[in-house]
């Protein structure tokens, strides 16, 4: 295979561009672990490329059994696809699995907004910590896109299992709320201060905890238009915490009210 082969080009594409990620549907896992968790979750494989040097490598039977197409090429090409410094010796090109809101909201439970977060790292760390405290879904509004290449790394393979809608940023957030209000949802955001504990929540069965941006936090007229304010209880000599630290602290402050 050639380095301006259509196949090179276009996995180049979509692990740096969002714009051709959405309009192919696809999105890339670099690594084989990931590679081999992103098929162990049922998620539909596009292709494989790897570096003709890994011959001996473990998913290569993993491919071969499961009948997933793959492609061998120069290590040299292998590394101008991958987005990582030290590259691993397999990247995929693989569907894209969010659902709708409808489907989201099906499931009652624990479900982590995303309003504006835009680090990926923080976004895939959330993601994990979404999975790990056993919420029933993600909703992203605005910020980093989740098919980011970071953001799958980041989720430590947490991505290919949890529960997800993308909603635009221009969607209103009173429109979005009155979808949720639809199957009983209770709003808590989470602000720097002047709010009550985690662990202090009420106890529903339905609960959409909202995450602000990094540097901004919520808008105040998201604030209001939730039922409760939380607040992760710090001392005053720090400002305030990582929007991954804190969700984690206030998804097991919540998880731990209900056990």
């Amino acid at each position: 295979m050639s380095f301006n082969s259509q196949r090179i080009r276009r996995m180049r594409r979509l692990a740096r561009d969002p714009e051709v990620r959405e309009l192919e549907g696809l999105f890339v896992v670099e690594g084989p672990r990931l590679v081999e968790e992103s098929i162990g979750a049922g998620l539909e494989i596009d292709e494989v490329i790897l570096p003709e040097d890994e011959l001996d490598h473990d998913l290569i039977e993993v491919l071969s059994q499961e009948k997933i197409q793959f492609h061998l090429v120069a290590r040299k090409i292998f590394e101008g696809l991958t987005t990582l410094r030290n590259p691993q010796p397999a990247i995929a090109s693989v569907n894209q699995h969010g659902i709708e809101l409808g489907s989201l909201v099906e499931k009652k439970g624990l479900l982590v907004v995303l309003s504006g977060v835009s680090d990926p790292g923080n976004c895939g760390n959330l993601i994990r910590t979404a999975e790990a405290f056993g919420a029933s879904g993600v909703l992203f509004h605005g910020g980093v896109d989740p098919y980011n290449p970071k953001v799958v790394r980041s989720s430590a393979g947490s991505f290919f299992r949890t529960r997800f809608t993308v909603i635009d940023e221009e969607f209103p957030y009173e429109k979005l709320f009155e979808e949720l209000k639809k199957s009983d949802y209770r709003f808590v955001a989470t602000s720097p201060s002047g709010g009550i504990a985690p662990e202090n929540v009420a106890d529903n069965a339905q609960i959409a905890v909202i995450l602000g941006n990094e540097p901004r936090g919520l808008p105040k007229e998201i604030e209001a238009l939730c039922d409760e304010i939380v607040t992760v209880p710090i001392e005053n000599t720090v400002e305030s915490l990582n929007v991954a630290t804190a969700g984690a602290v206030v998804l097991y402050g919540i998880k731990r009210s209900r056990i």
